[in-house]
C-alpha cells in the first residue's frame, strides 16, 4: 500500500470512530408517551390552552394534557384557578424536552419556557420523575398531534 492510502484509510477511520462516538452521546431515550399516559387531553385551541386544567378536583395518574400553540415562540402557563399540583414539560418540534417545571397550584406567577417551544406537556407533580423521563430525552410527539380534533 501507498503511504498517501494508508494515511487517507487511517484518517477515515479516525473520522467515522469520531462520528460513532459523537452520536452515541448524543443518543436520547425514545419514549412511547402513549404507553405511559393512557389519556392524553390535546389542547390547541386559545380558549382550552387559556382554561388548561383550571376548575378540575383531580386527574388520573397516567393523565396528561398535550399543549399545542400556533407558533415557536417562548410560551408560559400558570396555576390561576388550578388546586392540582403538576409538573410540566416544555418540548422541542422533534419532541425533546427541554424543560421540566413543578407548578404550585394557585400560583399566578408564570413559569415561562427559557426556549422557544410549541409544545408542552402537564402532567401530576413528579410524573416525570416517577416514570424516569428527563431533560433530552425524546417523546414521539406525532401520534399525540395526529390526535388533535
Amino acid at each position: 500500500m501507498s503511504k498517501p492510502y494508508l494515511s487517507f484509510v487511517l484518517k477515515s477511520f479516525k473520522y467515522y470512530i469520531f462520528l460513532f462516538l459523537i452520536f452515541d452521546l448524543n443518543a436520547s431515550a425514545q419514549i412511547d408517551i402513549n404507553e405511559l399516559l393512557t389519556d392524553i387531553e390535546v389542547v390547541s385551541k386559545f380558549e382550552e390552552r387559556r382554561e388548561g386544567l383550571m376548575f378540575r378536583k383531580s386527574i388520573s395518574k397516567n393523565y396528561g394534557m398535550f399543549f399545542i400553540w400556533d407558533y415557536k415562540r417562548q410560551q408560559c402557563m400558570w396555576m390561576k384557578n388550578t388546586s392540582l399540583s403538576l409538573s410540566v414539560a416544555y418540548i422541542s418540534n422533534r419532541g425533546e424536552i427541554l424543560e421540566i417545571y413543578d407548578m404550585v397550584p394557585f400560583s399566578k406567577k408564570s413559569v415561562c419556557s427559557k426556549n422557544s417551544i410549541k409544545y408542552a406537556l402537564e402532567v401530576n407533580k413528579d410524573w416525570f420523575e416517577k416514570n424516569n423521563i428527563n431533560i433530552g430525552d425524546v417523546i414521539n410527539i406525532k401520534a399525540i398531534i395526529s390526535n388533535d380534533n
